[in-house]
């Protein structure tokens, strides 16, 4: 008796028949709907059911509303929807949780969705008051009795440059540089029931990573334990690529934007962010001015996104991009500045440089060393020799020849 009393407070029956066994899900909250034009959430979950499978209510009430013109009847705080043959406003109804000899009240039948025929009917079923804000419903009280998802999401990504949530977008190929968006693209596959179905995902996290695999960033952005707010119009479109917008799976979502105490932050990836002395970042607005005060020195780097379901089901894709913000100086010399000459047994001069050096490019054609003598020539370089030391940030290249005459380098 007492594990079913658990069972009872830690779920809740399905709207339709059977109560207790798993339904599938064809749809989740926070899903992208309405138009380009007229962007909103998908405030609940869709039930596929076929046209004409009876709907019941969960709870009691002494009156339903159940208004004229519309297809949905509300009963307290759960909202059942797409619905024909309902009860009438203010009927009495008992409730699936408040029976146990007896039947409960039907409300009314599942109708014929959309396209005449079986293809996309289903039950419409969100929680929480008119006008929200609308709970996850596979969350809500521990969720549908029987829910149960294994299938992974899927998921790609690409980078744009910031505010390519506007009318204008700018996709990034190749190096990177200044303020990203990251964008990905993905869908979910839904198995409760039995049967796969696909929708959109719970969550996503990001994290940008070294090439040694030292986490620089992490962050949680998009989740949807609940909608309105975040609310209709202009928020949907910072969670979802106006471009590309659809309202079936797979979704294309702005991963670097976030959603904070239910409000939708535009926010990116400043890949030239300021860090002070000890690594500690600035705000993402605030540039660094050399790439001795970056956050993210130029280099190479680790972009890996996570897609997760409600039920914690992941998968996640990993992308090495390279980051230029900065032109490389040379930071000290051998000779150095305003050093007279270069005796002749003297065979190796070197320099360092601000940050490390495509290595293709630095060969005897790229490089020359000249006198700067009135009978000023090249000096035939015979060893070039490149040393990176990435965990020092010293980056030196030795150059050496037979032998200087005399090589005034001033």
């Amino acid at each position: 008796m007492m594990v079913m009393l658990l069972v009872l407070l830690s779920t809740y029956p399905w709207p339709i028949r059977p109560f207790g066994s798993a339904h599938q899900v064809s749809a989740t909250l926070g899903d992208a709907r309405g138009s380009v034009t007229t962007p909103r959430f998908h405030r609940g979950i869709d039930i596929p059911a076929t046209n004409g499978t009876d709907v019941f209510s969960i709870t009691s009430i002494d009156s339903a509303i159940v208004p004229v013109g519309e297809d949905y009847v509300r009963v307290g705080g759960y909202v059942y929807m797409h619905l024909t043959n309902r009860i009438n406003n203010g009927d009495s109804v008992t409730g699936i949780l408040d029976t146990t000899t007896t039947s409960p009240t039907q409300i009314g039948d599942v109708m014929d969705y959309g396209t005449p025929g079986p293809d996309g009917d289903h039950l419409h079923f969100q929680v929480g008051p008119a006008g929200g804000p609308y709970e996850n419903p596979l969350s809500h009280n521990g969720g549908p009795v029987g829910y149960d998802d294994t299938g992974n999401p899927t998921i790609s990504i690409d980078f744009w440059r910031q505010e390519s949530e506007g009318d204008t977008a700018q996709q990034l190929v190749g190096v990177l540089d200044g303020k990203v968006d990251i964008r990905a693209c993905c869908q979910d596959t839904q198995t409760s029931g039995g049967v796969n179905n696909t929708s959109g995902i719970y969550q996503l996290v990001y994290l940008i990573s070294d090439t040694l695999g030292n986490v620089l960033h992490s962050d949680t952005t998009i989740t949807f334990p609940q909608v309105q707010p975040p609310n209709n119009g202009a928020p949907v479109l910072l969670v979802y690529d106006r471009h590309n917008y659809r309202t079936a799976s797979p979704f294309y979502y702005w991963a670097t934007n976030r959603i904070v105490n239910n409000q939708v932050e535009d926010r990116y990836w400043n890949t030239k962010q300021r860090a002070d002395s000890a690594g500690i970042p600035f705000p993402d607005s605030v540039d660094a001015d050399s790439i001795e005060v970056a956050r993210f020195k130029d280099g190479f780097y680790w972009v890996k996104v996570y897609a997760y379901d409600i039920s914690d089901n992941a998968d996640s894709e990993s992308v090495l991009v390279h980051i230029d913000n900065f032109a490389p100086r040379v930071k000290q010399t051998y000779s150095s500045d305003w050093f007279a000459f270069v005796p002749t047994k003297q065979h190796k001069i070197w320099c360092c440089f601000s940050e490390a050096m495509d290595t293709t490019t630095l060969t005897a054609e790229n490089i020359k060393i000249q006198s700067l003598k009135s009978d000023s020539f090249n000096y035939i370089i015979t060893n070039i020799n490149y040393i990176q030391a990435d965990t020092l940030d010293t980056f030196t290249l030795y150059l050496e020849v037979d032998s200087f005459r005399y090589l005034n380098c001033c």
